[in-house]
């Protein structure tokens, strides 16, 4: 609690929503993981969400007049016939979301992802429909603020901000395993509700809405964590339930783009393909003459391609079939590699390039830039 010693004597009084309930939960024997400001997760989550909503104006009340009364009173008695009192109003109120990942490494790419594609959430339209509020462009009505979507980046974490008069939404990847979303009014009469603390279930419906508006509004273009756990899936190590381990596709290994470049030639063949197919398939994209390659070989290729679910064997015969999801795989990986991985690495590392490019003169320009940074910095110090 802040409080003012000159006239009129105001004070402040600052609460924290969730340490009250990791309090009051810590209290009544349920047990929680607390998350920095926030509850990873709860035995009871009913009983916790009781204790949060618990937290009402009447609390609040009488913990500023128990605060009240250790402090001297600056009134009179004259003062106070006279109508001079203390009244509670909010001044700042936050309300959070807090939404735990199942998966918490693929989580900051999500996040990333989410804000590429919701850049436009400050436009007037998308704002009226977060905070459920009439947005007037012009006129002598207009709404006041700027209507814009904000990407602030902290060190390394980025969090997406969108305003509406004098109030926000923050959204952020917090602490690298939950997507937090914090609504914060800041004056209560943005939204024509009075400052009083007996309004604060108004506002407590307000700022829960409008976060859960934000959710239903932002949109994706697709789910990065799928994406990740493919390429995990792909170039990790696969472990059968026997123990027997079969090694991953690292993509930059010759043989694993030999191999995903025969199963787009696969995918042609109406009955699949067999082990002396791929010999004769696999050899020339190796540089090998196919009586050069052992069976064993094969073999070994066919299980990894398997295993990975590029390809499946077809019952009741010696022959496989490239699947579906297989197929997608292998064309779009071998055309990163050569189209894109390979062209561009070479523009960059050639010394005596035949034709300048936008990427080798962009890649100077910053080695450039970098070597100036730290000239200066030399001279600085």
């Amino acid at each position: 609690m802040k409080f003012s010693g000159y006239f009129p004597y105001t004070g402040r009084l600052i609460l924290n929503g969730n340490e009250y309930a990791k309090r009051q939960a810590a209290k009544a024997g349920i047990g929680f993981t607390p998350l920095d400001n926030a509850f990873a997760a709860v035995d009871d989550v009913a009983a916790v969400q009781a204790i949060c909503d618990g937290l009402d104006a009447a609390k609040i009340t009488a913990l500023a007049a128990r605060l009240l009364a250790l402090l001297p009173y600056p009134f009179t008695a004259g003062d106070t016939a006279a109508g001079y009192r203390y009244e509670l109003s909010v001044l700042q109120a936050e309300f959070s979301l807090t939404q735990m990942l199942d998966a918490p490494v693929t989580g900051r790419i999500f996040f990333e992802q989410l804000i590429r594609d919701n850049l436009d959430l400050g436009r007037p339209d998308r704002v009226s429909l977060i905070f459920d509020r009439r947005i007037v462009r012009r006129g002598k009505r207009a709404t006041p603020g700027r209507f814009r979507t904000r990407v602030i980046t902290d060190g390394v974490v980025p969090s997406l901000h969108v305003d509406y008069k004098n109030s926000k939404i923050k959204q952020y990847h917090k602490l690298d395993k939950a997507l937090r979303t914090e609504t914060t009014i800041n004056d209560a009469r943005d939204f024509g509700v009075a400052k009083g603390l007996s309004h604060l279930p108004e506002l407590k419906e307000i700022g829960f809405t409008a976060s859960r508006r934000l959710l239903d509004v932002q949109r994706i273009s697709h789910d990065p964590a799928d994406g990740a756990a493919a390429l995990t899936a792909l170039t990790s190590p696969v472990i059968s339930p026997a123990g027997t381990r079969t090694a991953g596709m690292p993509l930059t290994s010759p043989r694993v783009q030999a191999l995903l470049a025969a199963l787009c030639i696969f995918r042609l063949l109406p009955h699949g393909f067999t082990n002396r197919d791929l010999r004769t398939c696999l050899a020339p994209l190796l540089g090998l003459a196919p009586e050069a390659m052992t069976s064993g070989q094969l073999t070994y290729d066919l299980r990894r391609l398997r295993n990975h679910g590029l390809i499946e064997r077809i019952p009741h015969s010696f022959r496989y079939q490239v699947t579906p999801g297989g197929l997608h795989q292998a064309r779009f990986l071998t055309r990163l590699t050569q189209r894109l991985l390979i062209p561009g690495l070479a523009e960059l590392t050639d010394p005596s390039p035949p034709a300048p490019t936008r990427l080798r003169a962009a890649a100077r320009a910053y080695d450039a830039a970098i070597d100036e940074l730290t000239r200066q910095a030399l001279l600085a110090a």
